[in-house]
């Protein structure tokens, strides 16, 4: 059973000073997401498990970027790299801007939300809490 408010969104800059505008950035606060289990992997964990979703958050540590310059650099398909995001998105780690740029062309560009799991085992469960430490 995962737990992920939905108010649940990161705090990433307003932009770089160029033309493109933030469309929808949702709330912003940096509250931990806590997933905790007794029978299955939490899902948390089992993205870490994927070579994809790895690969995707590492080059996101190194700043924000469009889905399609993650499918070229991480070497994979789109549609691989878009149900990955999906999954991590759901999961509380990868936050999603969309962007306008002058021209009226929008893309979404996917940034890192949260960077740092801890994960307890107590009382025959295991318990994940994924939170920023950028505070």
């Amino acid at each position: 059973m995962s737990t992920i408010p939905d108010d649940v969104r990161a705090d990433r800059p307003a932009g770089d000073g160029s033309a493109e505008s933030v469309v929808d950035r949702g709330d912003e606060s940096a509250e931990p997401v806590v997933d905790r289990a007794t029978d299955e992997v939490p899902e948390q964990l089992s993205l870490l498990e994927d070579d994809y979703a790895r690969r995707i958050l590492s080059v996101l540590a190194a700043g924000p970027h469009r889905g399609r310059e993650l499918a070229e650099t991480c070497e994979c398909s789109r549609p691989t790299i878009y149900r990955r995001l999906n999954r991590l998105e759901a999961a509380g780690l990868v936050g999603s801007e969309l962007r306008i740029d002058p021209g009226g062309n929008h893309c979404k560009e996917f940034f890192i939300r949260r960077n740092t799991v801890e994960v307890t085992i107590d009382d025959g469960s295991l318990t994940v809490t994924v939170r920023s430490t950028d505070r």
